[in-house]
């Protein structure tokens, strides 16, 4: 026996928002339910759920969970008490904590917490909820590249000049040893030529994410 699904998750539209003369971006031509809007996918859905909290924040000053709840589920149809406690409950913010549904870390939590408020699941994977709140106008954090590429650039170089500073003193170590133990001497010479070619390239990558960053306007 097949479970039916809960109706925001059946019309695309997990905030179960409902019809009126608002022409959301990705409306399904279709718009069979009477009471609520049909998404042509779920990620218009959630965009449009997005949408709304931060039409809260910007028109009516709504910038707390009391405070959305309150405007989003109110009272004469809804228990709001519950709802804002389920919210704070499952964000991890306070019902009274001033959020800013402009920053993707604020809104990504109180988005999926309405949604699994709504359909008693919350069934969307990252990458959905992400992609609805970028359409939405609201961006995770991007960590500079140069943060990251230069960092391993530098790991790289450091440890190439280690490297080889090890290699040489292991063959000041070895001079005074036996005939035999030198033999090895033109393998660790080859190996410190190599680790200088390893050096050198972990510069060129710290260089190219600076040069690469700054041209991406992100330095």
């Amino acid at each position: 026996m097949t479970t039916k699904q809960p109706r925001g998750i059946r019309n695309n539209n997990p905030g179960n928002i409902r019809r009126n003369g608002d022409p959301w971006q990705g409306l399904a031509k279709d718009q069979a339910d009477r009471e609520f809007f049909t998404f042509k996918s779920t990620v218009y859905g959630i965009r449009a759920l997005a949408r709304l909290l931060i039409t809260y924040q910007d028109k009516h000053g709504l910038c707390t969970i009391e405070g959305i709840i309150t405007r989003w589920a109110p009272a004469i149809e809804n228990n709001t008490a519950s709802y804002i406690q389920a919210v704070a409950r499952n964000t991890g913010f306070s019902a009274l904590q001033t959020l800013d549904m402009h920053r993707f870390e604020h809104l990504k939590p109180v988005v999926e917490s309405i949604i699994r408020h709504e359909n008693g699941q919350q069934p969307y994977s990252d990458a959905e909820i992400t992609k609805a709140l970028v359409l939405a106008g609201v961006e995770p954090k991007q960590q500079s590249l140069q943060a990251s590429r230069t960092v391993k650039g530098g790991q790289v170089a450091t440890a190439g000049t280690l490297g080889a500073g090890a290699i040489e003193v292991l063959q000041e170590t070895l001079e005074p040893a036996t005939t035999t133990l030198l033999a090895i001497a033109p393998y660790l010479e080859v190996a410190k030529w190599a680790l200088l070619i390893v050096t050198l390239v972990g510069i060129g990558v710290m260089l190219w994410a600076r040069i690469d960053d700054h041209r991406k306007g992100l330095r």
